[in-house]
Order: structure tokens, then C-alpha cells, then sequence
């Protein structure tokens, strides 16, 4: 008995003296090292885009009273198919509008800015052909891309892969029948026989924007050269994706009245590889449960990071009966 009273006495005196020692611990992270991001694509019929921006501290926030000081001005940029090439122009938020939804959308959603509002956007830089340059993107051709800004040289390459088709785009009701105005959105599909393939979709409701989501990118791992079905959820707008409701009743649901529109993007394993990734890392944000994701980047060069992407895109519509 005189054995385990000491023994609870000894536990006692740990457990006071581990309480009466907690000590708050602040972990002092060192900024990151400056680096240029670049974000860029080019598609088949419209001309190739580039957008700059600075990275900044994981924990610094964004100043979103000075949003424009995050864009880089003033760099020097080349985009050539290896027969012809173009140095690009920079231009204002102006040109947004003439550039496909999803950049405009992106920049919303990386700076938390409204998309319908898009003439007060802060002073943003986005680098294109020149108006009188007639260069678009062509199905089977490699681009590459090279920058020069602040002292660094940054050199990017990709493909726009051969296009793939839905053979048909159908729905079908919701699996609770009291949700019987929502229905799921599905496209059937021939992987090509060639092992290697890679698609990216973006998702359009009536006469709205061009839309992405949570994890839009897919490959041919196990279906390769197969007929097979996916699953197309409605897109998401991620400029306001602290306001996405993900009730698993509706969310990714389309309504059953709506024309639904789908662009099939092909695209290259670098390419895949990126937007990958992004999608896990924007997953687990916030997640305590989540781990930290790498975002592969496919631009060489010291102090550069991000993506030069072709897309070899087709359409296709479901129209409700």
C-alpha cells in the first residue's frame, strides 16, 4: 500500500511540474527566397498569355490595398513555335476581356478580387501578343517560352497536345429523389491507344464563365486506349471559395434546366503535373489532417517557379431535353 502511494505521489509531483513548465514556443520562419512566378498558356486558336507575380511569406498575407505591387512590369518576354516567334506586350487589366474566363477567374481567385468587377482590378500586368501579330496556338506544335526580368533569365517549353473529343455528354438524376431538380453531368470518352495522356476540363453553366474546380485534372493511367465515363462537376467559382457551399447533396451538381458546356483540355505530363499538384496543395489547405504538397513547376532558370502550358482544347454541349 506505502508502495503505490508514493507512486501516485511521484505522478503527482510530474504532472505539476510538467503544467507548471509549459512554455510557449514561437517559431520564427526566414522569408523565402525572392523568386519570379510565372503563369502562362498557350491554346490552340488564341494567342499565348503570361502573367508575372512576386511570391511572398507563407504567413505574410497579401496587402490587398496594394494588390498591383505583386505583378511584375517591365519584362522582356519571347514565345517561339520553333519557326516563327513573338515578343510579347505588355498590357493592362484591359485585355482580360479579351482572354479566355479561366485568367481572369485565376487572378480573381489567387488575390481574392471580384470577377464581375473586373475594370477595378488593381494595376495588374499581363503580357500577350501584339494586336497587329497574328500568332495562335496550333494543335501538335512545342512552344517555348523565355523571360527576362530583374536580372534572371527564365526558359519554359511545352506541347499542345492532339485533341480528344467527348462522344457524348448525358446526366442522370440525383441519387435522392427529393433533389429531383439537380442531376449529375457525365461524359463518355475514347482514350487514345497510346499510353500517355493527359486532360485538364473546364465547365460552363448557360451563358456564365468558363469554370474550374477542386480537381479538374486526369490521366490515362488505367484506362488507357478505353471507352469510359467520367464524372463532370459543375464548376466552381474559386474567387469566392470561402463562400463554396460543399453540402455533398449539391455541390458539383448542375441544375437539371441548365445547358451545360465543356471544354476537354489535352495537355502534357509537366503540365498534368503542376495543376496536380495545386489542386492537392488547395485541398488540404486548412485541413489538419492534410500533408504539405510540393508544386512541381516547369520553368528553368534561378529564382523562377511556376508554369508555361499548352492546351489542345474542344467543346461540347449538353442541352437539356
Amino acid at each position: 500500500m506505502r508502495n503505490i502511494l508514493f507512486l501516485l505521489s511521484i505522478i503527482a509531483i510530474s504532472i505539476l511540474l510538467l503544467t507548471s513548465c509549459e512554455t510557449e514556443i514561437t517559431v520564427d520562419l526566414p522569408d523565402p527566397e525572392p523568386k519570379i512566378v510565372v503563369e502562362g498558356h498557350v491554346e490552340n486558336g488564341l494567342p499565348p498569355y503570361v502573367i508575372l507575380t512576386k511570391n511572398q511569406p507563407f504567413f505574410g498575407g497579401l496587402d490587398l490595398n496594394n494588390i498591383g505591387d505583386y505583378f511584375i512590369h517591365g519584362a522582356r518576354i519571347w514565345v517561339s513555335d520553333g519557326t516563327d516567334s513573338v515578343k510579347l506586350v505588355e498590357y493592362t487589366r484591359d485585355i482580360l476581356y479579351a482572354l479566355p474566363d479561366s485568367v481572369a477567374i485565376a487572378i480573381a481567385a489567387e488575390f481574392g478580387l471580384d470577377i464581375d468587377s473586373v475594370e477595378e482590378f488593381p494595376d495588374i500586368a499581363i503580357y500577350s501578343v501584339p494586336f497587329n501579330k497574328l500568332f495562335l496556338g496550333e494543335v501538335g506544335k512545342t512552344y517555348s517560352l523565355r523571360v527576362k526580368v530583374e536580372g534572371k533569365t527564365l526558359t519554359a517549353s511545352t506541347t499542345i497536345p492532339p485533341l480528344v473529343f467527348f462522344d457524348s455528354l448525358f446526366v442522370v438524376p440525383h441519387p435522392n429523389p427529393d433533389n429531383d431538380t439537380l442531376v449529375r453531368l457525365k461524359g463518355r470518352i475514347k482514350d487514345p491507344d497510346l499510353p500517355g495522356n493527359y486532360y485538364r476540363y473546364f465547365t460552363k453553366a448557360n451563358s456564365g464563365s468558363w469554370l474550374t474546380d477542386f480537381g479538374t485534372v486526369f490521366d490515362d493511367a488505367f484506362i488507357n486506349g478505353q471507352s469510359f465515363d467520367i464524372q463532370i462537376p459543375k464548376g466552381t467559382d474559386l474567387s469566392e471559395k470561402d463562400d463554396v457551399d460543399f453540402d455533398p447533396e449539391t455541390y458539383g451538381f448542375w441544375n437539371k434546366t441548365d445547358t451545360c458546356y465543356v471544354r476537354l483540355a489535352s495537355i502534357d505530363k509537366p503540365h498534368y503535373d503542376f495543376w496536380r499538384t495545386l489542386e492537392t496543395e488547395r485541398a488540404n489547405q486548412g485541413s489538419p489532417f492534410g500533408s504539405a504538397t510540393v508544386v512541381l513547376s516547369n520553368i528553368y532558370g534561378k529564382g523562377g517557379i511556376g508554369i508555361w502550358g499548352g492546351y489542345g482544347s474542344s467543346y461540347s454541349v449538353y442541352v437539356p431535353r
